[in-house]
C-alpha cells in the first residue's frame, strides 16, 4: 500500500524530529526526506508549528497511548498489565539501540522555553497521557491494592520513564538501560500489592 504525501511529510518530519531536534530540523529537509517538493509540505502545511502539531499527535497515538492500551486490553490485573507495558518499552527501545529517546520529552527539553504555543501541545500530550493512565490505573486497581494514589503513581512512572530515555540516550549503555527499566520493574512490584 502506497503511503500518500502527507504521510511521507509527517513521517520524515517524525524521524528528522526525533533524531536531530526541532530546530535543527527545516521544512527543506523533511521535504527532502519525504522525497517532495517543498511546494507540497506547503500544500498541506502552513508552515513548521502546523507539522510539528501534527507529528506530536502522531507520535502521541502510537508510541504512548497505542501501547498502553495493549497493556491494559483483557482482563489482566494492574501490576500485570504495567509490567508488560515497561516490557513493551523496554524491548521497542533496545531494539532501536536505545537512539533517540522520546520524542516528546526532547521536544519538551527543546522547545518548551522558547516556543509557548509548542509547550502548551507538549503539555497537552503529556497530560493525556497520565489522564490515559491514571484512568486505566484507577479501573483495575483494587482498594488498598495499591501505596500511591494513581494519579501520582502514573505521574512517577511517566517521570522516571523519561528520565531513564534521557539517560539511556547520553550513557549509550545497553546494560544500564537494562538495570533502570529492571529498577523501575521493581518499583511497580514494590508500589502494588498482590
Amino acid at each position: 500500500m502506497q503511503k500518500g504525501t502527507q504521510a511521507k511529510i509527517l513521517e520524515s518530519a517524525e524521524n528528522l524530529f526525533w533524531h536531530q531536534g526541532h530546530k535543527a530540523t527545516s521544512l527543506d529537509a523533511i521535504a527532502r526526506q519525504a522525497g517532495q517538493s517543498k511546494g507540497a509540505v506547503f500544500h498541506y502545511f502552513r508552515n513548521k508549528n502546523d507539522v510539528t502539531m501534527l507529528v506530536l499527535k502522531k507520535y502521541a497515538e502510537e508510541e504512548l497511548y497505542a501501547p498502553l492500551d495493549r497493556a491494559f486490553d483483557g482482563p489482566r490485573n494492574v501490576k500485570e498489565a504495567l509490567l508488560g507495558w515497561i516490557e513493551g518499552i523496554y524491548k521497542s527501545y533496545s531494539d532501536q539501540r536505545y537512539q533517540g529517546g522520546c520524542l516528546l520529552g526532547n521536544m519538551a527539553l527543546d522547545r518548551a522555553d522558547r516556543d509557548e504555543d509548542l509547550r502548551a501541545e507538549i503539555l497537552k500530550v503529556f497530560l493525556e497521557w497520565e489522564n490515559k493512565l491514571t484512568g486505566y490505573l484507577k479501573e483495575h486497581a483494587k482498594d488498598g491494592q495499591m501505596m500511591v494514589e494513581p494519579r501520582q503513581f502514573a505521574r512517577i512512572l511517566i517521570s522516571n520513564l523519561e528520565g531513564i530515555y534521557m539517560m539511556a540516550k547520553v550513557h549509550k549503555d545497553s546494560n544500564r538501560a537494562g538495570r533502570e527499566f529492571m529498577t523501575l520493574a521493581q518499583l511497580i512490584e514494590i508500589m502494588i500489592r498482590d
